[in-house]
């Protein structure tokens, strides 16, 4: 008996040791691990500045321009224009630049979206140095759309609306215009924009159909102003852009006559809008 009691001593002397090696070994990598999280962390950061062309924009004509400079100079190396749409956490990247020996940079981007985004320069991280981002750049964007294409408020015997009737003017076919659907009855619509819309561009004449001594009028009202009342004879064509900085609803009304029979019509009528 004697025996196996010292034959079990023995294991567990020889089993005592394993357990104290696997220890040590794993606060070895524990301790290596913390260290490379320490350098890491210790690491300078590159320094980014940032300055924007402008704070607002045409989508698909205009060109933003971001300039900007990295400290230490990282000359030849990249940086990473990323934006993010509003209300998004986001970003994605939107192009790159090549840091000049100065450390100065240009970035451009076309934006072809409506809608408010920001934007910031990444120098990524490089020979020691920590990645760098610049502070955000804010940028609302506008874009040219058909009045027709969006949702109307009242309206009376109006065509149109939905963008799906074209006017010919001068020959010339004008796409997604507005007509009154019977002459000699009064014609309006309105529409609500929020005062997210600055500026509308339209055509404004009597449709070819119209006979010939005929006459109409195309009003424009924003907010309870007149802003445009335009008589209109055969071959008369104006060619009209309205402010709507700040506008919340516009109404068109448009007078026709059953004799001679006229067709006054808003031709393509645009708004500028950031959504």
């Amino acid at each position: 008996m004697n025996r196996f009691i010292t034959a079990a001593m023995g294991l567990a002397l020889v089993a005592t040791p394993l357990v104290a090696w696997t220890g040590a070994a794993t606060a070895t990598a524990t301790a290596t691990a913390n260290d490379a999280t320490a350098q890491r962390a210790a690491a300078p950061a590159y320094s980014v500045s940032a300055s924007i062309s402008q704070t607002t924009a045409v989508a698909d004509e205009d060109t933003v321009k971001i300039r900007g400079k990295v400290s230490p100079r990282a000359a030849g190396e990249k940086v990473v224009l990323q934006q993010r749409m509003e209300g998004k956490k986001t970003w994605k990247k939107s192009g790159t630049a090549t840091i000049k020996p100065t450390g100065k940079f240009v970035v451009k981007d076309d934006p072809s979206t409506a809608g408010t985004r920001f934007y910031r320069v990444l120098k990524p991280a490089n020979d020691g140095m920590a990645k760098g981002t610049s502070k955000e750049l804010e940028l609302v964007v506008y874009k040219w759309e058909s009045l027709t294409q969006r949702s109307n408020g009242a309206q009376s015997n109006i065509q149109g609306l939905f963008g799906i009737t074209n006017a010919t003017i001068a020959t010339k076919a004008y796409n997604f215009s507005l007509l009154p659907i019977q002459s000699g009855t009064p014609s309006y619509v309105e529409y609500t924009l929020g005062r997210l819309c600055t500026s509308l561009r339209a055509t404004y004449a009597l449709d070819d159909r119209s006979e010939s001594g005929a006459a109409g009028a195309v009003k424009l009202i924003v907010d309870g102003v007149v802003k445009a009342d335009q008589g209109l004879l055969i071959s008369q064509v104006v060619e009209s852009t309205t402010d709507l900085t700040n506008a919340f609803r516009i109404r068109y009304e448009l007078t026709s006559q059953v004799t001679p029979t006229s067709r006054p019509a808003i031709g393509t009528p645009e708004v500028l809008c950031t959504t």
